[in-house]
Formats: C-alpha cells, structure tokens, sequence
C-alpha cells in the first residue's frame, strides 16, 4: 500500500476533477494505543508537518482526560519554527521542481546555510537568525520593510517587487506571475475559527460519525479551502480570487513567521467533549488542522478508543472543491502547465499528476 497516496488531476473535465487515493489511516493505527503514545504515533504517520500533529494530538489527549489544554511557550515556539520551515522546504524544494517554466533551483535557494535546518540551534536561536537570512538570500531588503510595503497595497507589491528586485526568489516568482494571475478560482474561506466554541463541536460530531467526512468534508453544505490566507489572525485579510494570492500568501505567511511576533499567528485550541473525548486544532503551513480523539480504560490503562484526523489536503483539494472548480474551468492546450501550477498553490502534502483529456471538437 502506498502510505501517502497520490492525486490526479483532470483540468477542462467535469466535476469531479480530483481523484485521490490518499487513505484515512488515523483511526486504524491509532484504536488500542495507549493514549501518551498518540501525539508520538500521528506524528510518525503524518511525517509532513509531524510537529503540528504532534502538538495537537498532545491537545486532544489532554481535553479528553480534562486536563489543561494548552501548549507551553516551548511548544508554541516549535510550532512556530516547524510551520516556517514547512514554508522554506515548499519554497525551495518545490516550487522551482513543480512549476512549469521555472528556473533551476539556485544555491540562494538551498537550505544548506537556512538557520531553521541548524542542529545546533534552539526554536528561539533559529527564528532570531531567519530574518536575516531571508534578507539576505531572497528578499534584497528587511522582512519588515517587505511586510510593510505589501500592507500598504497587498494585491500589487509582490508582483512590483519580483519585476525589480533581482534574488533567486524574485526570479523565481517572475516567471510565474503572469500565468498564475490567469487561474481565477472561487473563494470560499473556512471560518471555523471565527466562533470555535460553537462551530468545533458541530465539526467533531461529524468527524466522529460519518464515516467519509474526514476525506470528503464540507461545511455549511458545501467544501471550503483552507490555507495561510484563511489565518482566524487575519480577520480583515484581501479576498484571494487567483492562483498568484494564494502562492503569495504562502510566502506572507513565512515572512510574518520570522518576525518575533510570529508566535501568536497560528491559532490553536482544544475543548472536552465528554468523557474522554476531546477535539484539539492548531493552524499549521497548509491550513487548519483537527483531530478528534475518543479514549477508553484499556489493561494497562488509558488507551486510543477511535481518533479521527481532519488535514487541510482534504479540503483543498475535494474533488468539488475550489480547487476542483478551478480545474474545470482551464481550457486549451496549456490546461496541464496551469492545473499544475493551481494544484502548487494549494499545497498538497502529496505527489499529484495531471490527465489531460481530449477537448470536445466544437463545430
């Protein structure tokens, strides 16, 4: 079996235009596990972004057991760490093996001298060297002064600033704005976080009782994205209407990560729902996370009764989801090149490939 699945892609088909074979296993390696062992366990099985499920998992189980359900500042520092590193892995990894057209990957580029990848580092030692070194190898100017001009006109500074500054990021951006700019998308932000007390327990029923949610979810009767631009911390954020904001936010999002404070920008939480049984969240790189945890008295003392694992991929990319809706609306002979780039977009924790099938001949 392949652990991690795959995705294929159908842009210009009908709906549905995501197939997936990513399996739900989270409720199948986790029942009879004693329940200190789940945050280890998840984040064995969920090796991208394994410190945000680890941190969450520990949530849940904490809820559950009616414990304080909150991560220490030790926690929240790694948290804030792993999600930027997450960010600089997709950026300098995939972005230039993805993307159509991009240019090869450039040493500025590399993690090798990236602080988030030193060992003999701290979280807090880590973070205080990232802005530098992300001025240094792929902004041309402080992350501050960067953040500050794209607040001032968030729908035009990263295109203005790729065109004239001359770093591998910006060349890498360059080459894709124009046709990312092209792929409209609908907008349907998931709000979850705006009322968590009345919205989470709603969403945990469902978790726990209908058996496709987890892969096939949808809220208030229809999927929703999730992503670095729906932060519960942006409430007056720009609506995202292409492929370009959403590749921009990503970046954003890093850069607001790297400034001190960062630490509050990623929204997390965990609430008791009975006896033993709690539902935990923590926004990571692609989006919000949830897991939904039921414990037991087991022989040698508490253990996993059922869990459930809600991850960000499986709203975005719902084979009627924005994404999917997205795809079905790419036409002509560069629909492969474009769902390529939309898929990239948002983010998907596992490999995809892209069918192009026949166009209908028109009279």
């Amino acid at each position: 079996m392949n652990l991690a699945g795959r995705m294929r892609l159908r842009p210009g088909a009908a709906l549905p235009t995501i197939h997936s074979s990513r399996p739900m296993l989270a409720a199948r390696v986790a029942r009879g596990r004693r329940a200190e062992d789940l945050p280890g366990t998840l984040g064995a099985l969920f090796t991208l972004c394994a410190h945000a499920h680890r941190l969450t998992a520990r949530r849940a189980v904490a809820a559950a057991l009616g414990e304080v359900a909150v991560s220490t500042p030790a926690e929240r520092l790694a948290l804030q760490a792993g999600t930027a590193r997450e960010h600089v892995l997709r950026i300098a990894h995939d972005w230039h093996r993805l993307l159509p057209d991009a240019p090869a990957a450039e040493p500025a580029l590399r993690l090798r001298s990236c602080p988030l990848w030193r060992d003999d580092l701290d979280a807090h030692d880590q973070l205080a060297d990232l802005p530098p070194w992300l001025a240094h190898h792929w902004l041309a100017e402080p992350v501050n002064s960067w953040l500050a001009a794209q607040r001032v006109d968030p729908l035009a500074w990263a295109a203005h600033w790729c065109e004239a500054a001359d770093t591998p990021l910006a060349r890498l951006l360059r080459s894709q704005r124009v046709a990312m700019e092209a792929i409209t998308t609908p907008a349907r932000p998931l709000r979850l976080l705006d009322a968590p007390l009345a919205t989470m327990p709603r969403l945990a029923r469902r978790m726990a009782e209908e058996p496709d949610f987890c892969a096939l979810p949808d809220w208030l009767g229809a999927p929703a994205e999730t992503g670095p631009w729906t932060r519960a911390a942006d409430t007056a954020s720009t609506p995202i209407h292409n492929a370009w904001m959403r590749l921009v936010a990503r970046l954003v999002d890093l850069l607001q990560l790297a400034l001190p404070a960062g630490h509050d920008r990623l929204a997390e939480g965990a609430l008791p729902l009975g006896p033993g049984e709690a539902v935990a969240w923590t926004e990571m790189a692609r989006g919000l996370l949830v897991h939904w945890v039921q414990l037991e008295d087991g022989p040698q003392g508490l253990r996993v009764a059922d869990c459930r694992v809600l991850a960000p991929t499986e709203w975005n990319f719902h084979p009627h989801g924005v994404l999917a809706q997205t795809l079905a609306g790419l036409h002509g002979d560069a629909r492969a090149d474009q769902a390529t780039r939309a898929a990239v977009a948002f983010d998907p924790c596992v490999e995809f490939d892209v069918a192009v099938m026949p166009e209908p001949a028109h009279a």
